[in-house]
């Protein structure tokens, strides 16, 4: 089991490198551990060299969250939770309205996909040795080599402070360095990038008999998306690497900010706090690949029909969503006001 899900992880790992790094719906952290058989991100907010890298969050007692938005059509009603990434390791969250809302729901709707691999087991075998080789700069290159002398001192003078003993970060792909560099510097701050708010609502709705629906994502042609993502421009990916070292550089006080407004559910703190390119550089960077973009396109359409479907069928559904997802101009929310549903909420 374990090995089939590295296997898989390896499958969509650099396809969806980009969005991993803003905080998207492929592989998650554990299954990347397991991947590259690496340890995990320095934990209990301490650097490699044990002193502090940054302030830690302190998120004390039982947190709510956000409260929900409640959008309707007749009788039916959609309850809609917002997420967020990154969030404190050991923040204890519990939400009465969310656990109530679970308890009378017919549905509750995932916020990402899950991802499915067509390809038998000798087939998963030469997929993961064809990821070993794309995840890697071509020619036997380096960060050094691909990198503008300013870019790269930037990005050596944050990974000094988050993982000084990352040897093998220098010859990955510039879209794969800026994933794991986000996430042990995240991981350091004593931050965590698992979406353990959605995991707890999933077995909260399990524990009380409510069908679970997950959108699904399935890769018919796994080597073939993986070959594509290793020809996109190292531009675009330096691009992402570089908008992932100014959040680092810049956004670590302003992520504690978000975590403390979402714990309390200051959503209006959360509008008002500007949210970093970095999401959005790094996933035009994924998208410039024509089958990694229709992936993006075809989840997120999936997802919105599941949502609409839902409102139309059930009585009562619960679904998830990061929350600058929801609340930008043109997103969820405003989706869904513009298609005529009543849309009330923080």
């Amino acid at each position: 089991m374990m090995i089939r899900r590295a296997l898989i992880a390896s499958a969509v790992a650099i396809a969806c490198a980009s969005v991993l790094v803003a905080g998207g719906f492929a592989t998650d952290a554990a299954a990347a551990e397991v991947l590259t058989n690496e340890p995990s991100p320095t934990s209990a907010g301490q650097a490699p060299g044990g002193e502090s890298a940054i302030q830690e969050v302190e998120v004390t007692g039982v947190r709510p969250g956000p409260s929900l938005w409640r959008v309707s059509k007749g009788d039916h009603v959609l309850w809609l939770l917002g997420t967020l990434d990154p969030l404190p390791k050991r923040m204890t969250w519990r939400s009465r309205q969310v656990e109530s809302v679970v308890e009378h729901a017919d549905l509750v709707l995932a916020a990402d996909p899950a991802v499915s691999v067509h390809a038998g087991p000798i087939a998963m075998v030469r997929l993961y040795i064809q990821y070993r080789h794309e995840r890697k700069i071509p020619e036997k290159q380096s960060l050094s080599d691909v990198l503008s002398p300013p870019l790269y001192a930037r990005f050596r003078a944050v990974e000094a402070r988050f993982d000084s003993h990352d040897g093998k970060i220098e010859e990955l792909r510039p879209a794969l360095a800026a994933r794991r560099l986000y996430e042990r510097a995240i991981s350091a701050s004593d931050l965590t990038s698992r979406n353990d708010i959605q995991d707890a609502v999933l077995n909260l709705a399990r524990r009380h008999g409510v069908t679970v629906q997950r959108t699904s994502l399935r890769l018919d042609d796994p080597r073939g998306i993986l070959t594509e993502a290793g020809e996109t421009p190292l531009a675009a990916e330096i691009g992402c690497l570089d908008a992932t070292v100014e959040r680092l550089e810049t956004d670590l006080p302003a992520m504690r900010q978000r975590a403390q407004a979402w714990a309390i559910g200051d959503v209006d703190a959360l509008r008002a706090l500007p949210y970093p390119k970095q999401r959005e550089v790094c996933k035009s960077a994924a998208a410039s690949s024509p089958r990694i973009k229709a992936l993006l396109d075809g989840a997120a359409r999936d997802w919105q029909a599941a949502l609409e479907g839902a409102l139309a069928t059930r009585r009562t559904t619960l679904a998830m969503k990061p929350i600058y997802d929801l609340i930008e101009p043109g997103g969820v929310l405003a989706t869904l006001r513009a298609k005529g549903y009543t849309v009330e909420g923080p």
